[in-house]
């Protein structure tokens, strides 16, 4: 009796011996990604929390794969600004980051493009829509949102043909993205076969002062203004134009169908934002429902284009199976990712394969008006499901 159970004892202890290991390779790895913004501004908040909502759908993935990962977010904030934005690039590789979601500015991006390379982590960028980002050669940026060429192609197909316009005025400012926007969407302009009148003013990254602006589009007849600034400056020129009483169509880029606006509202106010028509995307649906019982409050466009960006990043981790950098990039470059606006593809350079943008315009409250490219509101929306 007193062998048997030795025999027993020793059977179990050497079955433990054989198990320990396995439990051990079991333990649950902490995933690292960056967030990198202006997070004192209610709107990069916005994004944040969308970027926040993407980590628990991840997480609650890996978990039902039984996966030893949880993933989590290491927000920063680089105050918009370049020099931050470098430190923050030089602390995310002492921490190895698996990826960073950003950075926010185009200015950001270019001058920590060079970091990220080297130390082989990926940027999603949702916001820096400098196509120069994507077009150095280099390997670790992506992009969900369209670039400055895709976007300025865009915006001169809406002033000529949506909104007729024959005298344009381009407001823009001394940011990388807007210098870029504005040179891009000018050679479009002149090359749309339309003839077209275009003058165009620079103000500060920072101004909120645009009377001298309006008044110099009013000098120029203009009967479209396109304003390319940042989107922080874009609710004191909407209350500009809005006590000029212009009576030329506004277009204004992303960001801006979020601002709460004056009424009365006296202008004939535009946005082109980037996104497919919402009907034709449920998936959009649960996220903002998602994303409401959450933060308790209503998510903006940014919110939605974080999100895209994280879900984008940890798909491509998992289907990795890995938080190398490389390895991450090539499953990046390999993925058709079932995104709020449609499939997420990228091409060789880590651009949106194919951007989309909708118009909306101002009338008491915004409407979508029209879709690009032409057929975008059914393109490939079983893929949003």
């Amino acid at each position: 009796m007193c062998i048997s159970g030795g025999w027993r004892l020793l059977a179990a202890v050497l079955l433990l011996c054989t198990l320990m290991p396995a439990a051990w390779s079991q333990e649950v790895r902490t995933i690292t990604l960056g967030f990198t913004g202006r997070l004192s501004e209610p709107i990069t908040q916005s994004a944040l929390q969308g970027a926040q909502l993407a980590i628990d759908d991840a997480n609650a993935q890996v978990a039902r794969r039984r996966l030893p990962w949880r993933f989590q977010l290491s927000p920063q904030d680089d105050h918009g600004n370049e020099n931050f934005a470098v430190n923050i690039a030089r602390y995310y590789v002492k921490e190895k980051v698996a990826g960073v979601i950003g950075p926010w500015s185009s200015d950001a991006a270019l001058a920590t493009a060079a970091i990220y390379e080297s130390a082989q982590i990926p940027q999603i960028g949702f916001t820096a829509t400098s196509s120069q980002w994507t077009s150095m050669g280099n390997r670790m940026p992506f992009r969900v949102v369209g670039g400055t060429r895709e976007l300025a192609a865009t915006l001169a197909e809406v002033a000529t043909r949506s909104l007729q316009g024959r005298r344009i005025f381009v407001i823009q400012n001394d940011s990388a993205y807007s210098r870029a926007l504005a040179d891009t969407l000018a050679e479009n302009l002149a090359s749309s076969g339309q003839r077209v009148a275009l003058a165009r003013l620079q103000v500060g990254r920072r101004s909120t002062d645009f009377h001298a602006a309006v008044k110099a589009a009013a000098a120029h007849e203009a009967d479209v203004i396109v304003f390319v600034a940042l989107y922080p400056q874009a609710r004191a020129f909407i209350d500009e134009v809005n006590r000029s009483r212009t009576k030329a169509h506004i277009l204004l880029t992303g960001g801006t169908s979020n601002l709460s606006l004056p009424a009365p509202l006296e202008v004939r106010l535009h946005v082109l934002e980037y996104e497919i028509a919402r009907p034709h995307c449920p998936q959009w649906k649960a996220v903002t429902h998602a994303y409401q019982r959450r933060f308790g409050a209503a998510p903006t466009t940014y919110s939605f284009y974080a999100y895209d960006a994280t879900s984008v990043l940890s798909a491509a981790i998992i289907q990795a199976g890995s938080d190398h950098g490389d390895k991450i990039a090539t499953a990046l470059h390999r993925m058709q990712h079932a995104g709020l606006h449609g499939t997420l593809s990228f091409d060789a350079t880590g651009a949106n394969a194919h951007p989309r943008y909708t118009l909306w315009r101002y009338q008491e409250r915004w409407q979508a008006v029209e879709f690009f490219p032409a057929g975008s509101t059914n393109a490939r929306h079983e893929s949003c499901n």
